[in-house]
């Protein structure tokens, strides 16, 4: 029952992203008709619905949430990138947000807004009576997982946020922060309701599935120091078969990639993807707007595939600008589409590592390891000890995950390196940097959350 609605969801998910249809209305304001008795009338409306969630994912020329944001942004506020035009997103790479930052601003925003899609498709299929319990539970738990996708980058980019689960404005607009441990909480919530949920296949990874509900779990658990749990979860997937490394580095990221758990589809038929849009200059004559900081290019071995396959560099006036090239396809149309990857394979190694590393089991986290290593061209490691373990990891981490989904800056948090390895690298680094602001606006129009430190 569960593998035929899935089928019969995702040809309506096909349909829907390459017309590029938008039948939802716009549900920034309080009346939404997402929840009405004829949006989730029948499973093909319902099913829009949901999908019109994923398509809020991917805004139109937007480094947006989940767009390009997480890349763009953290990695300015890290060591990744650097711009090479001054504007407000400068205040980014000099750790000193403004609370008016419009883009901060926006991002806050838009998490919200595909919050607010989330809860309003919880709410409109519980509510739905053409609907089998079924199909219902399914569309719910993919509603959850990116409900949990969101806070997941929300907690780690503010620290605790308001925890919003319902589509009435009026409470969800009052809410005061809840702690991040609150935030996790739900989070793990909603992610055991979709593993319990979701169908075990990896066939379809356009939508929030079983594996991409382990993987994102695995994720949170070691974020958590739930080592555990974090190896528990990223063995499924690695055991599962439904995946595998692509031998290639250059086809890691395109739509027929074996490694990907979890991706968006285009929304916007000439792009394929908004980083490659904006990292990517459209000809050689054209400087890069984000550069990689020495720092990071520094930080590869000689001989690593992933610089040869995933930076590229343009020499502009006797300037050399190296920039990400993961995404390579500014336009649409080539023979290699490129689908935009949330979850993949190569990041659950290295959580088993970590975490197997943690739990003493120094043999098993450095094959995990190695694994990601021998793909990029380099030889095995063999530390000897388990601090010089954590550093291997920690560094495979860095030149393996580099701008992708804020890693890099999360790593040096979570870890306890921020201050040491940022206030060495720019002199106006302050600890209270680590938490974006909350936007002046939000707390104006909600006088029950309190800023960050520092703002």
């Amino acid at each position: 029952m569960k593998n035929s609605f899935y089928s019969a969801i995702y040809l309506v998910l096909i349909l829907f992203f390459f017309a590029s249809c938008r039948k939802l209305v716009d549900i920034d304001s309080p009346k939404n008709q997402l929840t009405s008795d004829k949006v989730f009338a029948d499973s093909a409306n319902a099913a829009e619905a949901v999908i019109g969630m994923y398509t809020k994912m991917m805004p139109s020329f937007s480094l947006g949430f989940t767009s390009g944001g997480m890349t763009a942004y953290p990695g300015l506020a890290g060591d990744e990138l650097i711009q090479t035009t001054t504007d407000v997103n400068s205040q980014f790479y000099a750790n000193n947000i403004s609370v008016q930052n419009n883009t901060n601003a926006t991002m806050w925003r838009t998490a919200y807004s595909i919050l607010y899609s989330a809860n309003a498709c919880i709410e409109g299929v519980a509510g739905s009576s053409g609907l089998t319990e079924a199909q219902k539970a399914q569309l719910t738990a993919e509603a959850r997982c990116v409900r949990a996708f969101i806070n997941f980058y929300l907690v780690n980019l503010y620290g605790g946020v308001p925890l919003v689960l319902a589509t009435d404005y009026h409470v969800g607009g009052r809410l005061p922060r809840a702690t991040a441990e609150e935030v996790y909480a739900q989070i793990v919530a909603d992610l055991r309701y979709a593993q319990a949920t979701l169908p075990a296949t990896g066939g379809v990874t356009q939508r929030a599935n079983y594996y991409a509900a382990t993987a994102l779990l695995a994720k949170v658990y070691l974020y958590q120091k739930d080592y555990a749990s974090a190896l528990r979860e990223s063995d499924e997937v690695i055991r599962s078969g439904s995946f595998q490394l692509e031998s290639n580095l250059a086809s890691v990221f395109l739509s027929s990639s074996r490694e990907t758990i979890w991706k968006l589809l285009p929304t916007y038929a000439p792009r394929e993807t908004w980083e490659a849009y904006y990292f990517v200059p459209s000809s050689a004559t054209v400087t890069p707007r984000y550069v990689l900081t020495t720092y990071l290019l520094d930080a590869f071995q000689a001989g690593d595939l992933r610089k040869a396959n995933w930076i590229r560099s343009s020499t502009i006036r006797g300037q050399n600008y190296s920039y990400p090239y993961k995404y390579k396809h500014v336009a649409s149309g080539t023979a290699t589409p490129e689908h935009y990857v949330l979850l993949r394979l190569a990041e659950q190694y290295l959580i088993r590592a970590e975490a197997k590393a943690n739990l003493d089991d120094l043999s098993g986290a450095r094959a995990d390891l190695n694994q990601v290593r021998n793909r990029a061209g380099l030889t095995s490691l063999a530390p000897a000890d388990k601090a010089a373990l954590l550093a291997g990891i920690a560094q495979e981490r860095r030149v393996e995950l580099f701008c992708e989904w804020g890693n890099r800056w999360f790593d040096l948090k979570r870890v306890g390196q921020a201050d040491a390895v940022l206030s060495a690298e720019k002199p106006s680094w302050r600890t209270t940097a680590q938490w974006f602001p909350i936007p002046q606006a939000e707390i104006g129009a909600n006088p029950a959350l309190q800023q960050n430190a520092g703002y």
